[in-house]
């Protein structure tokens, strides 16, 4: 039996608004005040996302850079937003325990992988990756070679900075790199994932291409929104209608936004 859930159109902000949005929607969907709501967005400037335990030391090395910086509330590495694509899915959920948890990871990074076959373009999860690079004798701890000439860069450890630059099992593969990395944060009766599609590679990080530098195909980031829309609609038993955000949610978020994610103590905490 499907349910009803709301779509928000592609929208592009700044990363403290696109924060704050995110924040007061799975508030408001895990207080059943809203539906299940799926977003796309952009970021109307380059910005890295710190994980909310990382140290804003790391960023130092963007502090001379025309980047903004924000935090995020969910954990991971740092993201450099830039030429990408960017949902989140917000969703009642009364299972957030790991089991509950994996399963929306494993499911809309399928539709992933499924949408982007659409068009042409082949990915898989990481774990995949390996076994199928392990069945042919490849040694898959070999740094990819980039066909547009990017620097490589080698398997790195969980704890590397940039949120690219690390592997776990779900995150998706295309051509070598990771083009899809998700992250989730549970609140009482609901859960917020969202995650980041590398369309090209950013000057601002330049070791980390995208779909276009890795297979060649230029992707409309509105056109994939409603493909991937679509797959997620079908996996989820959620039929998605076109909506707004709710006033509601419009004053929660400029409050969120003020006390926290351009407030310097939130950003500069660790």
């Amino acid at each position: 039996m499907s349910s009803t859930g709301r779509l928000l159109a592609l929208s592009e902000f700044d990363g403290a608004t696109n924060m704050s949005v995110d924040e007061a929607i799975v508030t408001a969907v895990a207080h059943s005040t809203a539906p299940p709501t799926l977003r796309f967005y952009a970021w109307s400037r380059p910005t890295l996302s710190l994980g909310y335990f990382q140290p804003i030391s790391g960023a130092s090395g963007w502090s001379d850079a025309p980047v903004d910086i924000v935090r995020r509330s969910t954990g991971g590495g740092a993201i450099m937003h830039h030429h990408e694509l960017t949902y989140s899915l917000s969703l009642p959920l009364t299972d957030t325990g790991p089991g509950g948890r994996e399963s929306v990871y494993r499911i809309v990074h399928q539709c992933v992988v499924d949408a982007l076959k659409d068009v042409g373009v082949s990915a898989s999860s990481y774990r995949d990756a390996v076994v199928s690079s392990t069945t042919r004798g490849v040694r898959s701890s070999l740094p990819p070679t980039s066909p547009t000439g990017l620097r490589t860069i080698a398997k790195t450890p969980a704890e590397a900075f940039l949120c690219f630059q690390r592997r776990t099992d779900e995150d998706l593969i295309c051509g070598g790199y990771k083009v899809l990395g998700s992250a989730q944060r549970r609140v009482h009766g609901g859960v917020l994932q969202h995650g980041s599609l590398l369309l090209r590679v950013s000057p601002h990080a330049d070791v980390l291409p995208g779909i276009v530098d890795l297979a060649a195909i230029d992707i409309d980031p509105s056109e994939f929104s409603q493909k991937l829309a679509t797959q997620i609609s079908e996996a989820m038993s959620i039929k998605w209608q076109d909506g707004e955000l709710y006033d509601a949610e419009l004053a929660d978020s400029n409050r969120i936004r003020a006390e926290r994610y351009t407030f310097f103590g939130w950003t500069h905490r660790r």
